[in-house]
């Protein structure tokens, strides 16, 4: 794959992983419950989703810095 797909790719893997971020923290403010009972999803999802992002982002990256 060339630079421009890669960063093409590393975009759009960013979008999608936020979009589902969102809709995860979304679900539960939905669920209900006391804040105490929703801080620790939210937390939990928001590592998580951030987590495997850094992880996809900073292999997109060293293919983007191979290439080069």
């Amino acid at each position: 794959m060339n630079n421009n797909k890669l960063k093409n790719l590393k975009k759009i893997v960013i979008f999608v992983m936020i979009l589902i971020w969102m809709v995860l923290i979304y679900k539960i403010f939905k669920s209900g419950g006391t804040f105490n009972d929703q801080l620790p999803k939210c937390i939990f999802t928001t590592m998580g989703i951030f987590g495997i992002l850094i992880a996809i982002v900073t292999q997109i990256d060293k293919k983007i810095n191979s290439n080069s």
